[in-house]
């Protein structure tokens, strides 16, 4: 049975996971794992977002795949797949306790990127050899916590200077990468459960919403305003679900 309240707040979370993914394409998950984990277990709450990612990513990567830059991607995703085999393991196998704790320190300390760097707009391109760590740690956060994207935009924002095409490619890669995930939660069975698809079921309107609201502001929102936001929201959820597992 689903408890209201927190439900509520699942909703209010998804909300805000969607509405960060509908203006830049990636970042729903990185946002909503750590509150979601507040109130449901880490178990669930990663093949629930698979489940709400599969169907965001049907509308908003289909849509900017022309856009998206398909060569960097070839790059990533050979070390994404080794990344991810290696996260599921640890989903399945690992107790809880620890990852979450690693999911806050993770969470915080991309915040704290975003707010630092949020005013930074050039780069000179890196090499791509940083695709090698990039995609495999980029991998093992997105099977393990459904939270990998900070990691390919952090790679691919230096290597793509056109903010369509690095939002096009970054909602594309969410695209293939959550059905790899899907795969594996199926082999596993991690995602077969009536708790798991229930929720992502009763979630899907408010996902729907937020990517709708979300792609209405994109070309209204300054690149600065939306850091700020986004950096903000991380630093908090990773706070919070650090003083949880401390204390």
């Amino acid at each position: 049975m689903i408890e209201p309240v927190s439900f509520a707040l699942a909703a209010l979370v998804v909300l805000c996971g969607f509405f960060i993914f509908g203006v830049s394409g990636f970042g729903s998950s990185i946002v909503a794992v750590p509150l979601l984990v507040q109130m449901y277990p880490l178990k669930v709450v990663v093949p629930m977002m698979v489940i709400i990612d599969i169907c965001a990513s049907l509308y908003i990567g289909r849509k900017s795949s022309g856009d998206a830059n398909i060569q960097e991607l070839k790059w990533l995703f050979p070390f994404s797949i080794v990344g991810m085999i290696l996260g599921i393991f640890l989903l399945v196998k690992a107790p809880s306790e620890p990852l979450l704790l690693i999911l806050g320190i993770f969470a915080a300390i991309n915040g704290i990127r975003v707010l630092v760097m949020r005013n930074v707009e050039t780069f000179d391109p890196i090499s791509r050899w940083w695709a090698i760590p990039s995609g495999f740690f980029g991998g093992v956060f997105t099977a393990l916590f459904a939270t990998g994207g900070p990691l390919y935009v952090s790679y691919l924002g230096l290597r793509i200077t056109n903010p369509k095409v690095l939002r096009a490619t970054m909602a594309f890669a969410i695209f293939m990468l959550t059905f790899l995930r899907l795969t594996l939660m199926l082999v596993t069975g991690l995602i077969l459960s009536w708790e798991v698809i229930g929720l992502a079921v009763c979630l899907m309107p408010v996902t729907f919403l937020g990517i709708w609201v979300g792609s209405h502001v994109h070309t209204k929102l300054s690149n600065t305003s939306m850091r700020i936001a986004y950096g903000s929201i991380l630093v908090f959820a990773g706070s919070m679900l650090l003083f949880r597992q401390i204390t």
